[in-house]
């Protein structure tokens, strides 16, 4: 049976299709895979509503329509370069794109865009959304949503595992031998949303290739202390954040208490190791 899984992160960079077979027994094969890429309009639209707190009703409306069209195009352009067709796919999963998610409000909530039926009738595939709403309605946090399927895929018998996530936001999933004991998972930090923005303000590309840039950085072990003792890192799971915590703002806060300022490139424009950043992304873990 085949399926199809569509992603778009906190990085806001773009649509992930995936085409996945199910095997006998319990197996899973990577099919085929695709990035459908958001234009930059779609792109400052989208990350303006993640930070704004208010804005036109109707223009979110649209904003979700033009976005449920992307995905159903990202599924079709799927398909059509692994050449399985659309009535050999049981289903759609789409995890849509956040705008807002506020589990701690007074009236808990998580908004995405990417309306199901859309892709459905663009695709003729039926789609499964929605993911969040019930979590949340329990009185979950709603994310991270990785849990479930790293035990299923990752869990042993034998020892304990931990899975590291790093995408715009990390996360981790904690997979206990013991089956009687419960699945853990919550969101760590920053992952690469923070490294994202810093090269669009100072290389003018929307991510450093390869680490490149970052790579001849020198870690800053002030800043790096900085970033980890924020009152997020400290509190304890269930918890989940996202850009509108972990942004530029919260970031030049921290830069602007340093007794030294971050060191200088040869380009001019000044930067904390790109190294101390990704640490802070992963609650201290260097990757």
């Amino acid at each position: 049976m085949y399926y199809i899984g569509l992603m778009s992160g906190t990085s806001v960079d773009g649509i992930d299709a995936a085409l996945l077979a199910l095997t006998d027994p319990g197996g899973l094969k990577l099919e085929a895979a695709h990035s459908y890429p958001y234009s930059p309009d779609i792109q400052a639209q989208i990350q303006g509503f993640c930070r704004s707190q208010l804005e036109d009703l109707a223009q979110a409306a649209q904003l979700d329509v033009i976005v449920d069209e992307l995905f159903a195009d990202a599924a079709n352009a799927l398909l059509n370069a692994s050449g399985v067709a659309a009535a050999q796919v049981s289903a759609i999963g789409s995890h849509g794109q956040t705008l807002r998610h506020e589990p701690r409000a007074t009236h808990p909530y998580s908004i995405q865009i990417g309306n199901p039926a859309v892709i459905a009738e663009r695709t003729g595939i039926t789609t499964v959304a929605d993911f969040r709403a019930r979590d949340i309605a329990a009185g979950g946090e709603g994310a991270p949503r990785a849990p479930a399927f790293h035990r299923w895929l990752f869990h042993s018998l034998d020892r304990d595992r931990v899975v590291l996530n790093i995408g715009g936001i990390a996360n981790i999933s904690y997979l206990p031998a013991d089956q009687t004991r419960q699945v853990v998972g919550f969101d760590t930090g920053p992952g690469n949303t923070l490294l994202d923005q810093w090269a669009s303000i100072h290389l003018g590309t929307p991510y450093d290739k390869d680490g490149a840039w970052g790579a001849g950085g020198t870690p800053c072990q002030a800043l790096l202390e900085a970033l980890l003792a924020d009152r997020y890192v400290e509190r304890p799971p269930p918890k989940r954040t996202g850009r509108a915590y972990f942004n530029l703002e919260w970031l030049n806060q921290r830069l602007a208490r340093l007794a030294q300022p971050p060191a200088r490139s040869a380009a001019g424009p000044v930067r904390p190791s790109m190294r101390s950043l990704s640490a802070a992304g992963a609650s201290g873990t260097q990757h």
